[in-house]
């Protein structure tokens, strides 16, 4: 645990709001027992999600809170099936989502930052990950990952709802069988991983815990790379009795070595006559002509800034306990406890931006970040009949508390206090460091990664602190409420939701004094409905708006900022077992309107975040289609479109960040089922973005962009038995043609990468 102090603020109309929500469950409960007289007696599994066999999953656990059919929901829903993630990447959750329409990354994996793990979803910067519906997804191991459900638009059910939407993941939960599987895997850089997941079943079945252990380490491709990882983790269930449920999960995440992606890349100023006029003296739209900022054009793939002596240390710990009980087949009632901590630490060195006399200045830095998430939640879910309309209720309440702390210490040498202190160090120290690197060193093979650079120690204690910022504190109270209303024989179904917020924020400097607050309350709607035209099919549409206090002061006014709120429209049709059951999937339309977005982010050439409060604006279509030509063949497709820019007076016709406006991939898989090779498994995929993809947010960058590029992947299974024994050898191929790009804000692709594997059941 890091020590760090915690308080927590009851507020009396919360209490308050707590005795009504008691009553409307059991005025709810009371209803339903009265009514159960009804023709069918229709039960669930209302928080369990059965394994799925194959790329296609039938239902979902994110898009209610329930367990409920895709067909059924008014919303788009991609899952990322177990089998799919087993076929498609053996590495890190960066790229689990590479096969989703609509979504790409935008943060870098590993950069010394609390939740690297960012994306853009139907063009809208998502910094929240789930983990079983609650917050505390930061660096999240694959290991311990079930599936994946990525719910697009808002959603009433998540507190603030981002407007592209969210990423929950569902952890491990013991398996129905005793029993497990060993895997090591070795491949290019030195990659060494042994992976162990094993279920014990006990006490006449009903305990199950599921062991989780991933030791890998690799040297990478890089001038200078590596990472180590160490992850242990275990879940488990207990059966209380019949209709009494328990379930736990423990793990723990270790990552040091190399802070790869905080050191591959570095930007280039180029002067650009942007207006056509015959100068590069104008200022356009907002970028200097004469400083116009691009994506480098002469480093090599295998640069780094930082050098050996640069290091990164992450520590990760996961917590959850959850109790269910079900009164009835009608009504059961859940709480779970989330608990999430980190500590990151990472040291690196930058020549951030080449100018245009072909020299970049130095900058050495320490960021050092803890954090800490705390999340109870209660959902009573009741089902009942009136007449014959049948429905599904969830309600619930969320209080989640969310503490950071720590900040990045920087010794920069194009800044005279700075650079002053760099040479004391080296007076003391005896090392020296660089701080300009060119153009024409590097062509030359300079050996930069070879040099001195400050430690940890001399960062943190001779470092200038980049704010004076220290410790941040958002609680969230939400409560929430859906019900999923089935009529028409069960052909129609309506899902209403309403979710009211209570959200703090406030931070303080460092020494204690409160440098700002905010809170704000709202109450946000969704409403969706969904006809299924044949057992086969359903057409949707659904309606829903969000709403985000911010916690920043306008510079242009020293007030703050009011609250950020988002509309979306969607409209879709969805499909499943056409074709004598070989063909299921999604169409979706959507729009989404986001308000009074307060847009801040770090300019790498002043230090100094540029700023603006716009009006953005994502339109688009989507599709997802699973089919299956013959049994044993796996085939996942999906194309998006968006169209995602700022509409407002202010960057008017800015590429939102990382919105791909034309993303297509493809991948499958076929099992052998006779001959020599039976049991024999084969398959792939391609990723095709075209660009202009966004690299960063803010107007100054906004010529930083990739243009596109096109990746395949390739693996095999192979059965075999040896030594009395059955086993399996695999072979993985990630980006076969060694494609290279920019993933995100400087973050490049990874080489081509071969991995093989040596798998066995226990």
């Amino acid at each position: 645990m890091k020590n760090t102090t915690y308080s927590v603020i009851n507020h009396s109309t919360q209490l308050k709001r707590v005795a009504l929500f008691c009553s409307a469950i059991v005025g709810a409960y009371s209803f339903a027992q009265d009514d159960s007289e009804g023709d069918e007696v229709f039960t669930l599994s209302p928080f369990v999600v059965e394994g799925t066999d194959g790329y296609a999953a039938t239902n979902t656990i994110s898009g209610t809170g329930l367990n409920t059919p895709l067909i059924n929901l008014p919303m788009s829903i991609n899952v990322v099936t177990a089998d799919f993630l087993e076929d498609s990447h053996i590495g890190e959750f960066t790229h689990a989502l590479d096969y989703n329409s609509s979504i790409s990354q935008t943060g870098r994996n590993h950069n010394g930052r609390t939740n690297p793990q960012i994306f853009s979803i139907r063009g809208f910067r998502n910094s929240t990950m789930l983990v079983d519906g609650v917050l505390g997804g930061a660096s999240l191991p694959m290991q311990m990952i079930d599936r994946i459900e990525v719910v697009k638009g808002p959603n009433t059910l998540y507190g603030q709802a981002e407007p592209g939407g969210l990423v929950n993941i569902i952890s491990k939960k013991p398996s129905a069988e005793e029993g497990g599987v060993v895997r090591a895997i070795v491949g290019d850089g030195e990659w060494r991983q042994l992976k162990l997941d094993y279920t014990v079943r006990a006490m006449d079945d009903k305990l199950g815990v599921r062991v989780m252990t991933d030791n890998k380490e690799f040297n990478g491709w890089r001038w200078v790379d590596g990472q180590k990882h160490d992850f242990k983790g275990v879940s488990g269930t207990y059966d209380l009795a019949e209709a009494t449920h328990l379930d736990f999960l423990v793990a723990e995440n270790d990552i040091s070595g190399f802070p790869t992606q905080r050191a591959t890349w570095g930007f280039q100023r180029i002067a650009t006559d942007l207006n056509g006029d015959g100068d590069t003296e104008d200022t356009v739209n907002g970028i200097g002509e004469a400083s116009a900022r691009y994506n480098n054009t002469f480093l090599p793939r295998e640069y780094v800034s930082s050098t050996a002596e640069n290091i990164m240390d992450h520590e990760n710990f996961w917590m959850s306990l959850g109790f269910r009980h079900s009164f009835s087949d009608r009504h059961t009632l859940q709480y779970k406890y989330n608990f999430h901590d980190l500590h990151n630490v990472t040291t690196f060195r930058e020549f951030n931006t080449f100018g245009t006399d072909g020299v970049a200045g130095g900058l050495d830095a320490l960021d050092d970040f803890r954090g800490r998430d705390e999340v109870h939640t209660l959902n009573d879910t009741i089902q009942f009949e009136s007449g014959d309309v049948r429905h599904q209720v969830l309600l619930g309440v969320r209080k989640s508390e969310r503490y950071n702390r720590g900040g990045t210490y920087r010794l920069r040498a194009t800044n005279a206090a700075e650079s002053a202190i760099r040479r004391e160090l080296e007076a003391r120290t005896g090392k020296v460091f660089r701080d300009f690197l060119s153009r024409d060193e590097v062509l030359a093979g300079v050996p930069i990664y070879e040099e001195d650079v400050p430690s940890p120690e001399e960062l943190l204690t001779f470092g200038v602190r980049s704010n004076q910022n220290d410790l941040s504190i958002q609680e969230v109270t939400t409560f929430y409420a859906t019900d999923n209303v089935y009529f028409n024989e069960g052909r129609s179904n309506i899902l209403i939701g309403v979710r009211h917020i209570d959200l703090e924020q406030r931070s303080t400097l460092l020494g204690g004094a409160e440098s700002g607050s905010v809170s704000g309350s709202d109450m946000n709607f969704q409403f969706g409905a969904v006809h299924r035209i044949n057992p086969h099919m359903s057409v949707f549409g659904s309606w829903a708006d969000a709403f985000r206090p911010q916690n920043t002061i306008d510079p242009n006014t020293g007030e703050f900022v009011g609250p950020q709120t988002s509309e979306a429209i969607d409209l879709g049709l969805k499909f499943d077992g056409l074709g004598d059951g070989k063909l299921s999937g999604s169409v979706a339309l959507f729009r989404i309107e986001q308000s009074n977005v307060f847009r801040s982010d770090h300019n790498p050439v002043t230090f100094i975040n540029d700023t603006a409060i716009t009006d953005d604006l994502s339109e688009g279509f989507e599709f997802e289609l699973f089919y299956n030509p013959v049994p044993h063949w796996n085939i996942v497709a999906a194309y998006s479109y968006i169209d995602a820019k700022v509409v407002g007076e202010v960057a008017t016709g800015l590429r939102l960040e990382g919105a791909t406006p034309h993303r297509f991939t493809l991948f499958n898989s076929y099992t052998v089922q006779e001959g020599p090779l039976e049991g024999a498994r084969f398959g792939g995929g391609m990723v095709f973005a075209d660009g202009p993809i966004q690299q960063f947010g803010n107007i100054s960058n906004s010529l930083v962009v990739e243009d596109g590029y096109t990746t395949f992947d390739f693996f095999a299974r192979f059965p075999v038995t040896f030594g009395e024994r059955d086993w399996e050898i695999g072979v993985n191929v990630d980006n076969v043609t060694d494609e290279f790009f920019v993933r995100s804000r400087a973050g490049t692709s990874e080489a081509r990468q071969v991995l093989f594997s040596l798998s066995t059941d226990l």
